[in-house]
């Protein structure tokens, strides 16, 4: 180390070279870094979704979702399996084990080839089944085009159309979702009246038109000399259809039906500020960076936007682009605020040269660290920005400690070469093994799991990288810088003049060193168990504040969205749907503090703010109304405005059979607060305890809202087939599940082309819009119909006159009920009840109703309390894990440094003390505990301890020169006093930005790391000596003991 340390001294301008282009290479490593709001977290999540028109929830449990849930199950790597059986629909959520320990990417890929080696399997009608992995897309910008009529709309629509590989060939954007647009078909709409005339069935239209589209490619023939490749013509375009030959007999299709282009019924309603509008989102690549995204895509938005017709216009209702621009322009106050606090405390305790070195380690680290961020998954957001503003205060540390004591070797009467020099070595040992102690302290954090350890994974990154930065400055850079600036100064005088205590508040730190060490500490060295013993009771105390703390596992953001997720009975037509929503617009958009109001009918909110049902994005079908609500925050908080508005809200608006209110909270969604899942076989009684269960918490005082994720039964109509009626008409089962799907909603016979593009077509029953049991009496059916040949063909001459059976005479109708969903988890059918407090903490809410509910549970059912509580529990015993690992790893460091198991322990004692003030600041504050406090809990356990070691080294460098244990406390705490209040201070300078700021996210971070940095450094200037000397006691005690035996 010496041989290296002269070197970079002696040889100072090839340093300052190699520093000068690392630091070059940093600085434009910090332009490569893409810019996000928050870090981009992969969760390891598929879904599965299952298309199987007409069925219900029990068909599509049995025939599909079951089959696949078996398959996957039997992939080592799931750890959970939870999945919704709707009529027509299946959707299976697919969660792999997340610790690190697999690998996704196999995972996920055998995860897809267990349901493509599934779906031969399915039904004939199931469509394939949708595997996607790609569950994490961000948001950039949503824009609202409203339009004033039908005229404008379609224009709109099909612009979209137009531009849609426009927009997504921006760079940068990886998709567009649209909302409220209609899908363009083919329809072929038939008169079953006409086709009984003609004693036919649908069945005939269906197999002309497939036998048309559905041809196979002839392929080739081998000639003699030659292969030759075969191609059909056939009809391609949408008007020839109706001109297919039905009977042979010159009927075509174009006789007994109509064939239209025309778009497919509308399932999704999009408001914004109460008029008909479409809804266009746009989502990043993956790796994207958001400003450069939005600046691409405004210049080709606003040529869209002159191509809109009369009648419609497009407003820019959210861009990550202005919270990105505005969040890193705080985050820069914050930083100079910091960098400024930190030179000024710097200033404070030595000279203006010393200073501005220290000061010009913050850039020169940060740009060394940032070299190898390009090399991680580690971008620029807020967790990273903030990173960097804690390290300031950290990474100047090694700085202060290195220039102070070659700064203390001038003092002595020593020339430059030789101060900076032995300067540097004299602490070399206890920098390097205070900066492993924060490397390791901080990379635990790296092994987090979840989503809770991808979202804070920046935090430890940046600070690793940084930290281990500023170690190479200081014992590499600054000997170089200060040997050249002080080389000059002596030359510039004549004589060697004492050099006096550097500063602009020099002398008073020195007295206060001496009064520290004088006093003080000779009253320490007089009663060192005393000392030690009030320091850990009043320590030990502050830990009894725990329970009077707030818990909160992240904090509400200072944001301005409010969501609120509406449904009405099960079996609401679209129509009724939107009629409600309208009246929740009106009173929304009367409301004093609302900006906009957009509203989502049969359709979800866009996925913009992190997912979750409490960021947007939840399923939504017609029964639902969505609206996501911008209000002025300078006026009123989103969650003061929230709980006024969901108090009173489903006695105003009783459609509504549940509402749910959320806001945005930092941090990663981690569900419901509250979720309580009831599992067993049959699904109507596990449907009613679950019923039971919302009932109770919906009564509790302090719940906001509550929701049950298995919607109640709705109407139905049960048709049993009159198997004799069946036999004597020679017609099937399947002939009559034919007629009633083509009754509602018909059926889909593939793709054509239509105006050059592929369209879907769709065959269905002409009729008034509303089906009844009475229109069966208006579909005919007949044996000739069923595909099969009378018994006698007709007399020469004659008219064939084919018998009919009316569809009423074939199946016998009773109105009935359905189940509207069945959720399974791993396979056991589990309705999931959730209840989201207001201004009551879910732990009170539990230990109010917790017994109540678990009595629910009886031999044929469980009854499981999770949500947030249980996720906060399990991040927290993750980090009760980490913090073992960290105090282990802290402990391995210094005793190799030391060769004690004593010293440890002693410096360990730091590490208590800090968290006991960090709990009192948050207990003062009335900061929540929660994932961030407790991550400024790991960042002080890495800070408080360099102050410790640079303690115990310079106390045993004096015992190594032969002072005693009392003498070697009292002249290392009057050499050290200097640096350890320095040191302390620009640390606190560095969060104190960060403490008393206005983000809710780091704000509990920031009090954490001040407080305790506080209560440590006060208590560590005390107790840390007075356990050595209680150790060197015990030690010379035990050797006395061990002469005299």
């Amino acid at each position: 180390m010496k041989s290296i340390i002269d070197w970079t001294i002696q040889k100072r301008k090839v340093t300052f070279l190699f520093f000068i282009m690392i630091i070059i290479v940093g600085a434009i490593s910090l332009f490569q870094l893409p810019q996000r709001e928050i870090p981009s977290i992969e969760p390891p999540v598929a879904q599965v979704s299952t298309v199987y028109p007409g069925a219900s929830a029990e068909e599509v449990e049995t025939n599909i979702t079951a089959p696949l849930e078996e398959g996957l199950l039997g992939i080592a790597e799931v750890e959970e399996i939870n999945s919704v059986s709707s009529p027509g629909i299946s959707s299976i959520t697919i969660s792999f084990i997340d610790d690190g320990s697999i690998d996704q990417e196999a995972a996920l890929n055998d995860a897809e080839q267990v349901v493509n080696d599934e779906a031969p399997a399915l039904p004939d009608d199931a469509e394939e089944p949708a595997f996607s992995d790609d569950l994490n897309q961000q948001g950039l910008a949503t824009y609202q085009i409203t339009y004033e009529d039908e005229t404008a709309f379609n224009e709109v629509n099909e612009k979209l159309n137009d531009w849609r590989s426009e927009f997504t060939a921006v760079p940068d954007i990886a998709d567009l979702g649209v909302q409220g647009a209609l899908e363009e078909e083919l329809r072929i709409t038939v008169d079953p009246e006409a086709l009984a005339d003609e004693g036919l069935a649908a069945g005939a239209v269906i197999g002309a038109i497939e036998g048309e589209i559905g041809t196979v490619p002839p392929g080739e023939w081998e000639g003699e000399d030659e292969r030759y490749r075969l191609t059909l013509e056939t009809y391609e375009q949408a008007d020839e259809l109706s001109t297919l030959s039905l009977n042979g007999d010159g009927l075509e299709v174009g006789d007994v039906a109509d064939v239209e282009q025309t778009y497919a019924p509308r399932e999704e309603h999009v408001h914004f500020e109460g008029e008909q509008a479409l809804s266009l989102t746009f989502f990043l690549g993956e790796e994207a960076s958001v400003p450069p995204a939005q600046d691409a895509l405004d210049p080709v938005v606003a040529e869209f936007m002159e191509e809109l017709p009369a009648g419609a216009e497009m407003e820019l209702l959210y861009t990550q682009g202005d919270l990105v621009t505005e969040l890193f322009q705080e985050l820069a106050v914050a930083f100079l605020i910091a960098f400024a606090s930190v030179l000024i405390v710097c200033s404070f305790g030595l000279n203006l040269p010393t200073a501005l070195s220290v000061a010009a380690a913050v850039p020169v680290s940060i740009s060394i660290g940032m070299t190898v961020l390009p090399f991680t998954d580690i971008g620029l957001n807020q967790i990273s920005l903030i990173a960097f503003i804690i390290a300031l205060g950290i990474l100047v540390d090694d700085a202060i400690v290195v220039n102070e004591n070659i700064e203390r070797r001038l003092r002595l009467g020593e020339k430059p070469l030789t101060a900076a020099s032995r300067g540097v070595r004299q602490v070399a040992a206890s920098v390097i093994t205070s900066t492993l102690t924060v490397v390791f302290t901080f990379m635990p954090l790296l092994l987090l799991p979840g989503s809770a350890g991808a979202f804070i994974a920046p935090l430890p990154g940046v600070l690793i990288a940084v930290i281990i930065a500023s170690t190479v400055v200081a014992l590499l850079l600054i000997p170089a810088y200060r040997y050249t600036i002080d080389s000059r100064k002596q030359k510039r005088s004549q004589k060697n003049k004492e050099r006096k205590a550097p500063g602009l508040f020099g002398r008073i730190i020195d007295r206060g060193a001496g009064a520290y060490s004088e006093r003080a500490l000779t009253r320490v060295v007089k009663r060192p168990g005393l000392t030690a013993l009030i320091g850990f009771i009043l320590g030990t105390a502050a830990y009894g504040l725990i329970p009077f703390t707030p818990l909160e596992f992240f904090p509400d953001t200072d944001r301005e969205e409010i969501f609120i997720e509406t449904s009405l009975e099960e079996g609401s037509l679209l129509s009724s749907t939107e009629e409600a929503a309208e009246e929740v617009e009106a009173w929304l958009q009367a409301e004093p503090n609302v900006q906009t109001v957009s509203t989502y009918i049969g359709t979800d909110i866009p996925e913009l703010f992190g997912g979750g049902s409490d960021a947007g994005g939840g399923a939504a079908n017609e029964t639902n109304a969505n609206f996501l609500v911008y209000i002025d925050k300078e006026e009123t908080a989103a969650r003061a405005q929230m709980n006024e508005w969901s108090e009173d809200f489903q006695d105003d608006f009783p459609a509504f059979d549940e509402a749910v209110f959320s806001i945005i909270e930092s941090g990663p969604p981690v569900g419901a607060p509250i979720a309580v899942e009831v599992s067993g076989e049959d699904i109507p009684s596990i449907i009613d305890k679950a019923e039971d269960i919302e009932a109770i918490f919906a009564e509790t005082e302090g719940v906001a809202n509550t929701t049950i994720d298995a919607g109640s039964s709705f109407s139905s109509y049960e048709m049993t087939p009159d198997r004799d009626a069946l036999e004597e008409s020679g017609l099937t089962a399947t002939d009559v599940t034919e007629q009633l799907r083509l009754l509602g909603e018909g059926l889909p016979l593939g793709e054509v082309t239509a105006a050059d593009e592929l369209r879907e077509l769709r065959l269905v029953y002409g009729n008034d819009g509303a089906v009844s049991p009475d229109d069966l009496n208006r579909i005919e059916l007949s044996e000739q119909a069923a595909g099969g040949p009378p018994e006698e063909g007709p007399e020469p001459g004659a008219e064939a006159e084919p018998e009919t059976t009316s569809l009423d005479e074939l199946v016998n109708v009773e109105e009935s009920t359905a189940v509207a969903s069945i959720p399974r988890t791993n396979t056991e059918r589990t309705v999931t009840v959730r209840a989201f407090p207001g201004e009551r903490s879910e732990d009170d809410i539990l230990a109010e109703r917790g017994e109540e509910v678990e009595a629910f549970a009886d031999e044929e059912h469980d009854v499981v309390i999770g949500g947030e509580t249980e996720e906060r529990t399990d991040v927290f015993l993750d980090i009760g894990q980490i913090f073992t690992i960290v105090v282990f790893l802290i402990l391995i460091v210094i005793a190799v440094q030391f060769y004690s198991l004593f010293m440890p322990l002693i410096i360990l004692s730091v590490v208590y003390l800090a968290i006991s003030g960090a709990i009192i600041g948050l207990f003062i504050t009335q900061t929540g505990l929660g994932f961030m406090s407790m991550m400024g809990g790991v960042a002080l356990a890495g800070i408080v301890v360099r102050n410790g070691i640079v303690l115990i080294e310079f106390i045993e460098q004096r015992r190594r020169d032969g002072s005693g244990a009392a003498d070697a406390v009292i002249s290392a705490g009057r050499d050290r006093f200097r640096p350890i209040v320095l040191t302390s201070a620009t640390s606190l300078a560095g969060v104190l930005p960060i403490a008393l700021g206005d983000n809710p996210l780091f704000q509990p971070l920031g009090i954490a790391i001040a407080a305790g940095l506080i209560f440590s450094t006060v208590l560590t200037l005390f107790v840390v000596p007075a356990l050595y000397l209680l150790k060197v006691r015990f030690i010379e005690r035990s050797s006395r003991k061990g002469r005299t035996a």
